[in-house]
């Protein structure tokens, strides 16, 4: 949300000399020697809102901030926001950690805390663990041992492909471990030494576009692989896609797999835990560890980061509770307004920008008022044709946080199951996006049917189908089956197709659904990204990795889920079989649109989506092509949508 320009700004945004004036409180000026008047804000009482609740408002849009919609959401009394506000230098947090547990020096835990014991743990003792210590506990790479204050841990799962390495990383709250330093290296190393035999561990390393990346996005400035004097090499295959650790084994032999895929000898991860969610300067799974932040759900995140998107947890900070005191109240407000502007790299600088943009403006101003008061959040609502499966994202699967936050501020529930059809849908939030072709693949580039690509906003939020309609679901509520590939063990988990426009309409309204429009449908398969595929990439060669699609599918449908999802959590919306969609099809014009529902008539309909069918090209967020409306086609499907 941006402010209108009043010129008193960098940004021409309302600043906060301004919102102090109009909430009563005392602005001081800048000081002579230059110092920026929001450090000279420390200690000073914030008297606001409460019987200047008309005024605030008026100004707050007069400075162009949107404030009608969040209205209702307020309710203050004239004690509401009466906390002083002041800047904290330090480590408030780590002041109240509990003796005994973790120690701290500076902003990082000195102390480990394993799960049975408390040990003093550096690069040298980590050699010496045994492989039932390090098979279930994480340790600490201290600061006063010359680390970083991350965790790691040895996961010796068998039988992962570097993908499946990834998601149990980050199921487990941490990411597969970068190295970027020869101590790094030689403090895994360490850990990695005392297994004997030495099978592959993955890395959070991976090849793309000619250049090698840490999944962690920390510099590729370290490549001198080599454990200390352990038999351990870490490999940097030429031209391979991932990196991974190989040992010598008891028989002599190397063991380590060759790419992402194909892994018969790479049977465990590195994981690292370095978030520090909750911006008090320790890495938060260590104070998990030591009991300080509670993780109800196991899931390697602290409670109180995860307030959006569970507030069941109970220990939850609400969004915009900067100070994390249990409220919204005048001393977060007094904060974000201190931090007004460019993001930096203290903790509450990071707290204040609210919508994670880089900066701290109106929109995370919106946040805060939105959400003033004590956190009570309510469960979420769940339409009345539908059946809840799980009320809020999973992060494990909207691993995005603003798109977890879009989702849980529409107050409907995220994942449902239609009562009716036993159909599985998620939540889609309203939002704005380039629909058409703004990036060609590495391979294919635009083509006059994607272009050009111009501006879209979806202003509600939509229910649509996690996977295609399958086989089964189709012959459930018509007793029929058109497809060509029934006849299979598992032709009931496979899409339904040669599905004539008709029929699917048909489908839709008999059951109270819809086919969605072009620009839900690409909004949804996008989840964000404005790249060739919904992986983030343009990279062609990594498409069959969440795609049916001519490179893999052997020239037949496969059953639905069985590939990566996409970042809201839907699965095969590239691949598998073409998708019908409502919309007439003609040729696009650069006009920025608001729920676009296409022409009001036409010949074609649009299809969507690639398929098993053809070739690579069409297998790309944006291709599109169109078909006749009785006309049905072995590769062609569809997916349902439904308003909540």
């Amino acid at each position: 949300m941006r402010m209108a320009s009043r010129g008193a700004g960098e940004r021409g945004e309302l600043t906060p000399r301004d919102l102090l004036r109009a909430l009563g409180g005392a602005v001081g000026e800048e000081a002579a020697d230059g110092t920026d008047e929001r450090r000279r804000l420390r200690g000073g009482p914030l008297h606001m809102l409460g019987p200047r609740w008309g005024e605030v408002m008026a100004r707050v849009a007069a400075g162009g901030v949107g404030v009608g919609v969040l209205a209702a959401a307020w309710n203050v009394g004239d004690s509401a926001g009466s906390e002083q506000f002041r800047e904290t230098h330090g480590n408030p947090a780590a002041a109240r950690v509990t003796s005994g547990l973790v120690g701290v020096q500076g902003d990082s835990v000195v102390k480990t805390k394993k799960f049975g014991s408390d040990v003093m743990l550096g690069a040298a003792a980590a050699a010496s663990m045994t492989v039932s210590a390090l098979a279930g506990d994480a340790v600490q790479w201290r600061v006063e041992d010359g680390g970083n204050g991350h965790w790691y841990q040895i996961d010796p799962t068998p039988g992962l492909s570097w993908y499946a390495a990834r998601d149990r990383a980050a199921l487990k709250g941490g990411a597969l471990a970068s190295v970027t330093t020869t101590a790094e290296n030689d403090f895994i190393g360490s850990m990695l030494g005392s297994i004997t035999p030495g099978p592959g561990y993955w890395l959070g390393a991976y090849f793309q576009s000619g250049s090698w990346h840490w999944l962690s996005g920390e510099p590729w400035n370290f490549t001198s692989w080599g454990g200390p004097g352990n038999g351990c090499t870490w490999q940097q295959p030429d031209g391979r896609d991932a990196v991974d650790i190989y040992c010598i084994g008891n028989d002599g032999s190397p063991h380590w797999s060759d790419n992402y895929f194909n892994w018969p000898n790479a049977v465990g991860l590195v994981i690292e835990w370095s978030a520090d969610c909750n911006h008090d300067g320790i890495v938060d799974y260590g104070q998990i560890l030591a009991g300080q932040l509670a993780d109800a759900n196991t899931n390697g995140i602290p409670d109180i980061c995860e307030c959006a998107t569970h507030p069941e947890l109970g220990a939850c900070r609400c969004a915009g509770d900067i100070v994390a005191d249990g409220a919204v109240n005048g001393a977060d407000l007094g904060t974000l307004l201190a931090y007004w502007g460019p993001r930096t790299s203290g903790s509450f600088s990071i707290a204040s920008d609210i919508n994670s943009d880089g900066h701290i403006d109106g929109s995370d101003l919106g946040v805060l008022l939105a959400n003033w008061g004590t956190c009570t959040p309510a469960g979420p609502t769940l339409p009345a044709w539908a059946t809840l499966i799980e009320a809020f994202p999973d992060p494990a699967v909207v691993t995005n946080p603003a798109l977890r936050m879009a989702i849980a501020a529409t107050g409907l529930a995220w994942r449902v199951r239609d009562t009716g059809t036993g159909i599985e849908m998620l939540l889609v939030p309203p939002g704005a996006f380039q629909l058409g072709c703004s990036q060609g693949s590495n391979t294919y580039p635009c083509n006059q049917l994607e272009l050009p690509a111009h501006a879209v906003t979806i202003t509600r939020p939509y229910y649509i189908g996690r996977y295609e309609v399958t086989q089964q679901e189709w012959e459930r509520r018509t007793g029929t089956n058109p497809s060509n590939f029934r006849g299979f063990a598992d032709s009931a988990s496979r899409p339904v197709d040669s599905v004539t426009w008709m029929a699917a309409q048909s489908f839709g309204t008999t059951n109270g659904l819809r086919l969605p429009t072009e620009a839900e449908w690409e909004f949804a398969c996008r989840a964000g990204t404005g790249t060739a595929f919904y992986n983030g990439t343009n990279d062609d060669s990594t498409v069959p990795n969440f795609a049916w699609c001519p490179a893999n599918a052997g020239d037949q449908t496969h059953p639905v889920g069985q590939l990566a999802p996409n970042a809201l959590g839907f699965h095969d919306m590239l691949g598998n079989v073409y998708e019908w969609t409502s919309d007439w099809f003609d040729y696009y014009t650069g006009n920025a649109k608001v729920d676009p529902t296409g022409p009001t008539q036409g010949t074609y309909r649009v299809i969507r989506g690639g398929a098993w069918y053809l070739d690579m090209i069409s297998v790309r967020s944006s291709f599109r092509i169109y078909g006749n409306l009785d006309g049905p086609y072995p590769y062609v499907g569809f997916r349902v949508a439904r308003n909540p």
